[in-house]
């Protein structure tokens, strides 16, 4: 914004001055916003490792117990007891408020779960305990991935502030400053030639 194209009046003075106390104001919100939503993305990112630390352990494990189950009770019919399981599983998602961003809430619900009837003879703890890790692992990777959204929707906001923050810093505050410095240096300017002039007419009616 050139200043030289605002014209020098008392209006865009006043104009000028209030979005200029409107842009600082706006910074230090916008700061401010961002720390809070920095200090919130640290917690979710520290929360998504541990996360994904009881993820992979639960992967590591089952994987294990998938090997023991195929040798205790045979790769075929643990093969029929897969096929004739069913879960019937719901996720309810809906979002929250973080300074203005908005952050998934999944919720993961077995509303019903429909188990193979299988003789305790084709069956062992070892399978049991599969079972029940896959279970986990399925409300762990909803999990995992609303608190990986969450970071990503933290992240992406951040930058937008931020983007602001610096628009405001380095070009809006800047230009408000000195359009207000040249509407003042030019008014008064203007009022010592008016000042000078009427003396002039003074000292010239004292004379005549």
């Amino acid at each position: 914004m050139n200043p030289s194209e605002i014209a020098p009046t008392k209006t865009n003075l006043f104009d000028f001055k209030g979005q200029l106390i409107f842009s600082v104001d706006g910074h230090t919100l916008l700061e401010e916003k961002r720390e809070v939503l920095v200090l919130h993305l640290m917690d979710v990112i520290s929360k998504m490792k541990n996360e994904r630390k009881i993820l992979n352990k639960l992967l590591e494990e089952s994987y294990t117990l998938l090997d023991v189950v195929k040798v205790g009770i045979g790769e075929f019919e643990l093969q029929k007891i897969v096929n004739g399981s069913k879960s019937i599983s719901e996720l309810n998602i809906h979002e929250k408020g973080v300074m203005g961003v908005n952050i998934p809430a999944i919720k993961y619900k077995e509303d019903v779960k429909i188990w193979p009837v299988n003789s305790f003879n084709n069956t062992n703890m070892d399978y049991d305990r599969l079972l029940y890790n896959i279970r986990e692992i399925l409300k762990q990777i909803v999990f995992v991935a609303q608190v990986e959204a969450s970071a990503w929707r933290l992240a992406h906001e951040i930058k937008k502030t931020q983007r602001k923050v610096n628009a405001l810093e380095n070009v809006f505050i800047p230009d408000f400053k000195e359009i207000i410095k040249f509407i003042q240096d030019t008014l008064e300017e203007r009022e010592r030639e008016t000042f000078f002039q009427m003396k002039r007419v003074k000292n010239a009616q004292e004379s005549s």
